[in-house]
């Protein structure tokens, strides 16, 4: 059963018509997991006792009604699903004392990405670098929000200092107002926005909806869509597309650069030979000047064709590197897109063993950090994948550097990952998987390694 758990908050029972009070649909546990049936389809409902009190899902169905019932060990309801009508119910939660409470309703499914066969013909084979246009709007709103004084926003650079002089004179519109409260709500609505932006072009000051994509990040709805009207607003207000187009030369160059100096040809090559059950028809490389810090990835598949798309940051030199050896500045700016294009390949490998993931991981504290970044991976299949997402760059430099530049890489990215990032034993994860790649057996691959890394995790 899949996308069966994002929630919202409903009350505790609804008034009919006369405004008298109607019992909600409800069921008791005593434990942690009830069981789902959509439509026949059986599916468990895991964490009954771990999740907040009020909750929503929007299934994505097939069929405008289907039944849908909640199993527990003491007892069941019934209800129906219908397309856009609001589906209410709650589960007493006697281990903790308390009710949850449901809100559950469905729709139609929309593909999220629909490659004709003129889209597979022109992107076949293709590593593709972009900075598009829209992606790039929504990214100088960002910069004018209060969440773009941070770091989420690179700052150190001509550009920016151009950016927030053509368009600080309208950090008050009702757009920059209306992001600004949606990233304080959320730090995830970030990644949403900046991503599902790349499915519009922008038009004459109008967003056009891409013939290819609905949507880009991970949601059933594109999270852009509501404020389109505002977004377009403050485009032709601003001057945008002028601004745009003034500095094409500027986004060419870095472009260019990233072609040249980020091979990402050789990472897809090696990636799909140590990830041989995972291939991808095109790869898309996409960012804009102003992202800083900020990687996300998404992978679609349609008609026969998948695509893998990794939104990144763009690989500046910083002052502190400008010194280095060549070989030890390309594997540094190599990082941040292979850290993202490898997710593609490795997360799909690990979902094979997420139960095993689970009992070696069950105790969070020996991996993660509290008050660091790696408590956003406070997840056992979560941490297990970025622990692996920074090991996989040791196997990549072992392959394509000599020993000197090696160890340089490997100092530095150790430590980060273990004293900025907080992944308490990323060192000992990263030597023993290097240990497992150099004495691997012929025709062993990194996907091979996953069960003897996970028992050497379990052990710890």
């Amino acid at each position: 059963m899949k996308r069966i758990v994002t929630f919202l908050l409903i009350t505790l029972t609804i008034l009919n018509a006369l405004g008298q009070t109607t019992s909600l649909p409800t069921i008791r546990t005593n434990q942690n997991s009830v069981i789902l049936y959509v439509d026949g389809e059986r599916g468990p409902f895991t964490g009954v006792n771990d999740v907040p009190k009020d909750f929503s899902h929007d299934f994505p169905l097939d069929k405008p009604s289907v039944p849908f019932l909640l199993v527990s060990e003491k007892d069941s309801i019934a209800m129906t699903l219908n397309y856009g009508v609001i589906t209410h119910f709650q589960i007493i939660r006697e281990a903790k004392g308390d009710t949850l409470q449901g809100h559950f309703t469905s729709h139609k499914p929309i593909k999220t990405a629909v490659f004709t066969d003129a889209y597979k013909k022109a992107n076949e084979g293709k590593t593709i670098v972009e900075i598009p246009e829209v992606y790039e709007l929504i990214n100088v709103i960002f910069a004018l929000t209060d969440y773009g004084k941070t770091d989420a926003i690179e700052k150190d650079t001509p550009y920016y200092s151009q950016v927030m002089s053509h368009f600080s004179p309208y950090k008050n519109h009702p757009v920059v107002r209306t992001i600004d409260s949606l990233l304080r709500k959320s730090v995830n609505n970030y990644h949403n926005l900046k991503m599902d932006s790349y499915a519009y072009t922008l038009q004459a000051n109008k967003l056009e909806k891409s013939p290819v994509y609905d949507r880009i990040s991970w949601g059933e709805v594109n999270q852009l869509t509501p404020y389109i009207p505002l977004v377009e607003q403050f485009a032709s207000q601003s001057g945008f597309h002028t601004f745009f187009q003034k500095h094409q030369p500027y986004y060419t160059s870095l472009i260019t650069d990233f072609k040249k100096n980020v091979d990402v040809a050789t990472m897809k090559t090696w990636l799909e030979k140590q990830f041989p059950t995972t291939r991808y028809s095109a790869v898309k490389m996409i960012f804009t000047p102003l992202v800083g810090s900020n990687q996300s990835a998404n992978r679609f598949d349609d008609n026969g064709f998948t695509e893998a798309q990794c939104h990144i940051n763009y690989p500046f030199i910083s002052k502190d590197e400008t010194g280095q050896s060549g070989d030890v500045l390309r594997g540094q700016r190599m990082v941040i897109s292979f850290t993202e294009l490898n997710h593609n390949y490795l997360n799909p490998e690990a979902d094979k063993y997420d139960k095993a993931v689970a009992a070696a991981y069950k105790n969070m504290a020996d991996w993660i950090t509290p008050n660091t970044p790696s408590v956003n991976y406070d997840n056992a299949l979560l941490c297990f994948e970025e622990y692996m997402n920074y090991a996989l760059v040791s196997l990549l430099f072992n392959d394509l550097f000599d020993a000197k530049t090696f160890a340089v890489l490997n100092k530095n990215r150790q430590s980060n990952m273990v004293k900025n990032r907080g992944f308490r034993r990323f060192r000992e994860f990263d030597q023993e998987l290097l240990r497992l790649y150099k004495t691997r057996k012929p025709g062993q691959t990194v996907a091979d390694l996953y069960p003897a890394i996970i028992a050497w995790a379990a052990k710890q």
